[in-house]
């Protein structure tokens, strides 16, 4: 497969970019867009994230085609890229730039079967970590790839990116309008920030996290505000972690104030311990209004069964997955 990356250093956003098209020498304004050659499938572009981290996103383009439904999809907390464990602590501490870890590699083929662009933003890495392991699952690292605060800003950095991505004749690569959102344990729970309907917040609400015991505010940002129209068409959830520390209130004993913007997907696994916060979320959402959840159990299942292949986890993963392409393919419009 013909690969096009760009390095970090580039400039990637053509500012004066003009091209002849067909029809007598008219030139064709570019200003502001991403020219990708017509042969290429996949690249890798950076974006400056929202703490001016170079963020890194593999995008798959898996046909010449142009005006193509597109999906973002955040991964979990093994990181996007494949890696491994040089000092045989338990924690991967290097990765092959840039190349996807196996399970985002399967999602990337599915997505390329049915002709849907789509991009996989690196939160962890060029913020310090190859995962999300250690350390870094506490204060005041955690803050740095906060799923509540950070990933969001992410995930729409990477729906602006893709709506900037242009063919040789100025045609864009994508439909604009026709993103929907995926994710994995922190990175589903980055998708319901990503999803949350920022026009419901109180007027006197404060942003807080609790660790331990801790409230922490100082360092805790606003979320990613979500668009009233253009945002994402819709989104789905593997067994996120719910509770976001009260990010948005306790969704146990109803306070939280969350709701999506859109409809939702979520898969849970009966043996994951995050499944009853995200039971209580569901509820809120219930209570409070917005997006409409379509809900799944996998009773036997494990945390982070998308990526097991045998027994009651890979029977999981086959049927999640299933109903993963039909939800989107109806969400997208793809017959």
């Amino acid at each position: 497969m013909n690969r096009f990356f760009i390095a970090a250093a580039m400039i990637l956003v053509l500012v004066s970019c003009k091209s002849d098209d067909d029809g007598g020498g008219m030139q064709q304004d570019l200003s502001g867009k991403i020219v990708i050659p017509n042969a290429t499938r996949d690249t890798v572009l950076f974006v400056n994230a929202i703490d001016n981290v170079s963020l890194p996103i593999f995008i798959s383009i898996p046909t010449s085609s142009v005006n193509l439904p597109g999906m973002v999809v955040m991964h979990g907390s093994g990181g996007n890229w494949n890696d491994s464990d040089t000092d045989n602590d338990g924690i991967d501490d290097t990765i092959v730039e840039w190349e996807l870890s196996s399970q985002n590699n399967q999602w990337k083929a599915l997505f390329d079967n049915e002709n849907v662009v789509s991009a996989f933003p690196g939160s962890y890495y060029r913020r310090g970590t190859v995962e999300n392991a250690g350390d870094w699952k506490n204060p005041p690292r955690q803050f740095q790839i906060s799923a509540s605060f950070v990933r969001n800003y992410d995930a729409y950095s990477t729906l602006e990116l893709l709506r900037k991505l242009v063919r040789e004749d100025g045609t864009p690569v994508l439909q604009s309008d026709n993103v929907a959102i995926l994710g994995f344990s922190h990175g589903g729970t980055a998708v319901q920030s990503t999803l949350f309907d920022t026009s419901v917040i109180p007027t006197d609400w404060e942003w807080s996290q609790s660790y331990s015991g801790t409230v922490y505010t100082n360092e805790i940002q606003s979320p990613a505000p979500s668009p009233q129209a253009g945002g994402f068409v819709a989104g789905v959830m593997y067994y996120p972690g719910s509770f976001h520390n009260s990010y948005y209130g306790n969704p146990c004993n109803g306070t939280s104030i969350f709701q999506t913007t859109v409809d939702f997907m979520i898969h849970l696994a009966s043996e994951d311990p995050l499944t009853s916060n995200s039971n209580c979320m569901l509820e809120t959402v219930s209570n409070n209004g917005g997006g409409i959840a379509t809900i799944h159990n996998y009773q036997g299942a494990d945390h982070s069964f998308d990526s097991k292949t045998t027994g009651i986890n890979g029977d999981a993963s086959t049927l999640a997955r299933q109903r993963t392409m039909t939800y989107l393919k109806a969400k997208l419009g793809i017959n």
